[in-house]
C-alpha cells in the first residue's frame, strides 16, 4: 500500500466513511483530486478558518462550486490534506 493509499485510508477512518463501495470511494477521491487547488486556495484567502466548508460559507460558495458534495465530502478532503501534510 503506498503512503496515498495509507493517507486516503485514515481520512476516511478520521471521517467515518469506512463503509463505501469501491465505487463510491472512486468517485470521492475523483472530487477530492478535483477540489484539492481550490481548497489549497481558500486556505491562502481564509487562514483564520478552520476548515474547507467554513472558508467556503465565508467566501459565499458551495461545495458544488468547487466539485464536492454536500455529504462529508468537505470534511474528506480536509482530513485527507491534513494526512498528505504529514509526510
Amino acid at each position: 500500500m503506498s503512503a496515498y493509499d495509507r493517507a486516503v485510508q485514515r481520512a476516511l477512518a478520521a471521517t467515518g466513511q469506512t463503509n463505501l463501495t469501491i465505487r463510491q470511494l472512486g468517485a470521492l477521491l475523483d472530487r477530492a483530486e478535483e477540489a484539492t487547488p481550490y481548497a489549497q486556495h481558500l486556505q491562502r484567502l481564509q487562514p483564520g478558518h478552520a476548515t474547507t466548508r467554513s472558508r467556503l460559507q465565508a467566501v459565499g460558495m458551495t461545495c458544488a462550486q468547487i466539485g464536492l458534495q454536500d455529504d462529508g465530502a468537505p470534511e474528506f478532503l480536509d482530513a485527507l490534506l491534513e494526512e498528505l501534510a504529514q509526510r
